[in-house]
């Protein structure tokens, strides 16, 4: 029978595109001399094809163990898992080691030692029951280090092949069972610095007849007609708490507990002889012709009332004796499941835990070789649930049944011990490296680091998709940031800031607020779609000033960039909301249909305003901004929709790719430069410092462009402030001034226009002047103009013009303050 494998070159860090090659002793010669750099774990009898019948698959069984965290669990987890091999007759030295260069271990069980060496069409699914099984029997489910996407159908997975260099430098390298065993991961991890071989001893090519009971039982469960529902062994021991305790103490196992055990297991037919012995086998006493003569005399299915009497497992499974979980469609003695219990099967394997906030529950789902993760009160989850419940079922789920399966899992994440985790919206910060998600079918994930940034399907952060969310394509290597430029409507120095700004929408935060302005037809809102496409595409781009603080909130929550269109000015409670968000706050709404019960939010966004006239005055908005005025469109730059989106398409990729760039280089410089005098936003500032290098920008181009940018912002709002303007006027010329709040009110009604007074802007009493001039003290600062204010007593307000000489007796008094 001839076979072929899959083979590709190294592409960065991942499988180029895929070859087929005939499958050979010498294979492994052949496809390095091609400059192959992985291979197909498994051979095939032909190509896998969606809808066919599937082909015979043939190969050795392969675990990866990986843990970023902590590498050394990783090898410590290995250990744990040769040792069960070991106590199934199988030698150490039968086995193959290897060391991944990248905080991971894999192991290889050739399968003539279980008798699997003439494959399966569902090989794949046999494994991963196999080593699924294995982890519970070692005494934990699912560890972090064991990567079960490997067990995948279709074309399977690749292995990177031995002394194959990555991009840390670092080797895959062969190890031996002594070295694994003894040596820490960090004293091993010094063998992957470079290519390495040792020598393996021949194949034995002998039957490990435990072994291959394990593997011939898996083989059966996973060929079982879709009519029969037995419990896979796994789940069993899970599901059943006695038996999860013989399990977990199988060692020290005695009676009369070891007895209730094979009476359970007795009634499980052929099943439960092999699992009497594979749990019965780690006893130091164990002895296969007692043990089967003990359970030839043993009386099966001993109930759960009696078993309760001896091990109280605090199980409220509704059944009479534990068997029935197994047999869960078997003949007579079929327990009839509920609706809820059959949904709450298709869950079982999702991780559940709660957000950060602690009061919403989330879900990771494991498809193929991507972890998706769910809001469980959510629509998407709620159809997820509906669609498997239907495909398992030919059968519609009632909503009561959706209803109360949420209500238990939610209970569930939120008081089952599960550790909370962080959900993140498009873009996460964690341990010095950015992640982006591309929001595709195959939610591929951007991690970018000091060191590279790459494409990756399970990422140490999870993320959340909400509706609306577009995807993003995939960042183009050698991209350029400046690409931008031909689609925006703006002059040199503008581009500048705004490539800087969406370099800061990458950044760990704050985030300035970017202010677009400008007459009709100057496309402030072609240019606020365009940059909210560009990192944070959505099918509604922008919206319309928010009503109230909740409408603001709920946007800011399900998207990353918040784009507010075409306004007319900005209120006082909507800018004081827009500045918290843009440096980081938190918001509070009160629940739906709760009267004192709270939803807390702690939010942190990039920001973009838009409109005609002068957008933002308030001098702690414009403090955080980023304006930027948009001329006229010329005849000759004006494009069609069509070719506006055209041009889109083809930049966004290349502006991201450059990003991506930007933001590598910005991780690798930022703990080195240093800004003088750094502006407000001086998180801001240093991000796009330490960027510069990977940036279409001059050397100290993008300082002077925002300093520039924030002197022109306070210009223009001390001019729209009548304040401002009445104290500019009063020491024009003049030194210092000094006297009450009173007095100076007073002087400056003196110096303004009349009209001015009378308008409902100005302070008509000392505290709301003092209110007033708390806001524009910063920038008056800022224009050379000092204000100092004592507590207490009268309240002396002390201004000193930075810009002016002080002159001897040159004291002139007005009202009853003093001006010099």
């Amino acid at each position: 029978m001839k076979l072929i494998h899959y083979w590709a070159s190294m592409n960065g860090d991942k499988p180029g595109p895929w070859k087929i090659i005939e499958a050979c002793k010498n294979v492994l010669e052949q496809v390095r001399q091609k400059g192959a750099a992985f291979l197909s774990t498994m051979a095939f009898e032909h190509e896998p094809e969606k809808g066919k019948e599937e082909p015979n698959r043939v190969g050795d069984l392969v675990i990866d163990f990986d843990c970023k965290d902590d590498p050394e669990i990783a090898r410590k987890d290995c250990i744990q898992f040769v040792k069960y091999l070991l106590g199934h007759h199988v030698r150490p030295e039968e086995l193959l080691y290897w060391i991944t260069g990248s905080k991971g271990f894999h192991i290889m069980v050739p399968s003539y030692l279980f008798g699997g060496t003439e494959g399966d069409p569902l090989l794949p699914r046999i494994y991963g029951s196999m080593v699924r099984f294995i982890t519970v029997r070692i005494g934990y489910d699912q560890p972090n280090s064991v990567d079960t996407s490997m067990y995948c159908m279709g074309k399977g997975k690749l292995l990177r092949m031995d002394n194959i260099q990555r991009p840390n430098g670092m080797y895959k390298v062969p190890i031996t069972w002594e070295e694994l065993s003894t040596q820490s991961y960090d004293d091993l991890i010094k063998l992957a610095r470079e290519p390495r071989h040792i020598e393996i001893p021949p194949a034995s090519y002998r039957l490990a007849e435990p072994l291959a009971a394990l593997y011939r039982w898996h083989k059966e469960m996973v060929h079982r007609p879709p009519s029969n529902s037995l419990v896979n062994p796994a789940d069993f021991i899970l599901k059943c708490k006695f038996i999860q305790y013989c399990s977990a103490n199988a060692e020290t196992l005695e009676e009369p507990l070891w007895h209730a055990m094979l009476s359970v297991l007795k009634g499980l037919g052929e099943f439960g002889h092999w699992l009497s012995h594979e749990l019965s086998s780690s006893h130091p006493e164990y002895d296969p012709d007692k043990t089967d003569k003990k359970i030839e005399r043993i009386q099966p299915n001993m109930s759960c009332e009696k078993i309760r009497h001896l091990y109280d497992c605090g199980c409220n499974c509704g059944v009479p004796f534990p068997g029935m979980i197994w047999a869960a469609a078997k003949g007579v003695e079929a327990v009839k499941q509920t609706e809820s219990e059959r949904v709450s099967s298709l869950i079982e394997p999702f991780d559940f835990y709660p957000a950060e906030d602690g009061m919403t529950v989330y879900a990771d789902i494991h498809v193929d070789d991507h972890r998706e993760t769910y809001r469980v009160d959510s629509s998407e989850f709620k159809n997820l649930i509906g669609y498997r419940y239907y495909k398992e079922t030919n059968k519609h789920l009632k909503t009561a049944a959706a209803q109360d399966l949420i209500q238990f899992v939610t209970a569930r994440g939120l008081f089952g011990g599960a550790k909370k985790k962080k959900v993140f919206t498009r873009i996460a910060h964690l341990d010095d490296a950015v992640y982006i998600d591309l929001c595709d079918e195959q939610w591929r994930i951007v991690e970018i680091t000091a060191d590279g940034w790459r494409i990756v399907t399970s990422p140490p952060v999870r993320f959340r998709r909400v509706k609306g969310m577009l995807s993003l394509p995939e960042p183009q290597v050698g991209g350029k940031v400046d690409e931008i430029r031909k689609l925006l409507n703006i002059e040199k120095e503008d581009a500048l800031l705004i490539e800087a700004w969406l370099l800061g929408v990458l950044s760990p935060g704050p985030y300035p607020v970017l202010i677009l302005e400008g007459e009709q037809g100057s496309a402030k809102s072609s240019t606020t779609r365009l940059l909210r496409m560009l990192l944070d595409p959505s099918v509604a781009p922008t919206r319309a000033a928010p009503r109230n603080e909740q409408d603001l909130i709920i946007s800011a929550n399900n998207s990353w960039i918040v784009t507010l269109d075409n306004l007319s000015g900005v209120p006082t409670w909507l800018s004081d909301a827009l500045c918290r968000m843009a440096t980081g706050g938190s918001f509070s709404a009160r629940k739906l249909f709760t009267n004192d019960e709270e939803a807390l939010f702690t939010i942190m966004r990039p920001i973009v305003l838009n409109g005609i006239d002068q957008v933002a005055s308030r001098h702690d908005l414009v403090d955080r901004g980023l304006r930027v005025t948009l001329p006229e469109i010329t005849t000759e730059r004006r494009m069609t929709e069509s070719e506006l989106s055209n041009a889109i398409n083809e930049a966004v990729p290349k502006v991201l790719g450059g990003l991506c760039d930007g933001v590598v280089c910005a991780l690798k410089n930022k703990e080195s430069v240093q800004v003088e005098k750094s502006p407000r936003m001086a998180d801001f500032t240093l991000w796009c410092v330490a960027a510069e290098n990977a940036m279409p920008w001059d050397s100290g181009a993008f300082l002077e462009a925002y300093r520039s940018n924030q002197n022109e912002s306070i210009g223009l709002a001390l001019e729209s402030d009548h304040v401002s303007n009445a104290i500019i006027a009063l020491m024009s010329g003049a030194f210092g001034w000094e006297g009450t709040p009173s007095e100076l009110l007073k002087d400056l009604e003196n110096v303004v226009d009349e009209r001015i007074v009378r308008l409902k802007f100005w302070p008509q009493t000392p505290a709301s002047f003092g209110k007033r001039l708390t806001r524009c003290q910063a920038f008056l600062r800022k224009s050379g103009i000092k204000i100092d204010r004592q507590t207490g007593g009268d309240r002396i307000i002390s201004i000193t013009n930075e810009k002016t000489e002080p002159v001897a007796n040159s004291h002139v008094g007005k009202s009853n303050g003093e001006v010099f």
